[in-house]
């Protein structure tokens, strides 16, 4: 199918900009939008609710974050008008069932990603009983949306062994794009020294936040801010009223984090759990340091290898950041104009990518058995009509 005829409804559950899996399809979608025939984000947004966003309820775990569930009549009308070629979802969550389950009934292709390792969440967050029983039905959910999709993309190769592994012979590998904020910004150049230092995220355990305030503690020398929201807010804002080189920024909006990437001189990434890690290649297209752990998806991408710095096995948070100041400063600058330009390239590859994964996904729309509409379908289909 020709690329610029394309029709793609992205029907997400995390909520744009405040996580990375938020920013991920929010900037995707951006980019897509002049090179295909119409594209269609359906996200929860606290500043701009959606149409098709119904109630929400805490999330379990998390009181800073709120689960959100979809009004099905509109979304219903949404893909009845628009006519997606294909329905792309994350999995699982509430959202994308239901996306899942209305591309079932139109006849519509599904392109479902896999961008979190759920099995390590759910251990770091729920124990016992209640772990076990959250495993086996993201595990059964999963398994059951992946089976059922036309096509199964993933931002990691970890992740494509996974998904291999539970008998998907072709996942399609993506990179990650970046928002406007971070490629159209005109660039500052970097300090020759390393004295502020800037954690970007989720302040949540799979984030290692207690190793950036333990090195905050023993860098007097340096200056350290974070910037996010999450269920450990009390503790960094406790550690903040005993630690004067800290700063708390909370939540910020994209354009103020890449405002805050660009005062800074390196940014850490110091997770337990990450796919990949969209604040780190953000940082390295403007043109600063990031330090990441192994366990973040981001460096399993060699094309990033020459700008981006990964703590070594054994090696602690704080003699890492050591390692690097005893760095010339043409090393670092060096390293540092590598990351910005590598991350600009992978930036335009991974729109590429993502446009042949979305036309093998629409071609496999003409073998999908069609679906014959229920009497509340072929309503909907002329209610539409009217109201288009």
């Amino acid at each position: 199918m020709i690329r610029s005829e394309l029709r793609i409804l992205f029907i997400v559950d995390a909520i744009q900009g405040r996580n990375g899996v938020g920013t991920y399809f929010q900037d995707l979608v951006t980019h897509l939008r002049t090179r295909v025939e119409r594209v269609e984000l359906v996200a929860p947004d606290i500043h701009d609710p959606h149409i098709c966003q119904g109630a929400s309820i805490a999330m379990p775990g998390d009181a800073t974050q709120r689960v959100y569930l979809p009004r099905m009549r509109k979304l219903t009308l949404l893909a009845v008008e628009m006519r997606p070629h294909v329905i792309v979802v994350p999995g699982p969550g509430i959202f994308a069932l239901a996306g899942f389950w209305l591309a079932s009934k139109l006849g519509i292709p599904v392109c479902m990603t896999h961008q979190t390792d759920y099995a390590r969440l759910v251990d770091l967050y729920w124990k016992g009983l209640t772990g076990q029983f959250a495993q086996l039905m993201l595990r059964w959910t999963n398994q059951f949306m992946i089976s059922g999709s036309a096509t199964v993309a993933t931002v990691n190769k970890g992740m494509v062994s996974q998904l291999r592994s539970m008998g998907i012979p072709r996942p399609h590998l993506v990179g990650t794009t970046l928002g406007a904020e971070f490629i159209d910004t005109p660039l500052s150049e970097p300090r020759s020294t390393i004295n502020r230092i800037l954690f970007v995220g989720r302040l949540a355990a799979e984030k290692n936040l207690d190793h950036f305030l333990a090195l905050a503690e023993a860098r007097e020398d340096l200056q350290f801010t974070i910037a996010g929201d999450g269920p450990l807010r009390n503790l960094v804002q406790k550690e903040v009223g005993r630690l004067p080189n800290l700063t708390f920024l909370g939540w910020c909006p994209r354009q103020k984090v890449c405002e805050q990437v660009d005062q800074h001189d390196l940014l850490i990434l110091p997770s337990a759990v990450e796919a990949f890690g969209t604040v780190a290649l953000e940082a390295m297209a403007r043109k600063r340091l990031v330090l990441t752990t192994p366990a973040c998806g981001i460096n399993e991408w060699k094309e990033l290898n020459g700008g981006l710095l990964v703590m070594q096995q054994g090696e602690s948070l704080q003699d890492a950041v050591m390692r690097i100041g005893l760095m010339s400063s043409g090393q670092r600058s060096t390293i540092a104009a590598n990351g910005c330009g590598a991350a600009r390239t992978l930036n335009d590859d991974a729109i590429e990518q993502w446009l042949s994964v979305l036309g093998t996904t629409a071609n496999k729309g003409y073998f999908l058995p069609r679906r014959l509409p229920s009497p509340t379908f072929a309503l909907l289909r002329r209610l539409a009509s009217v109201q288009a």
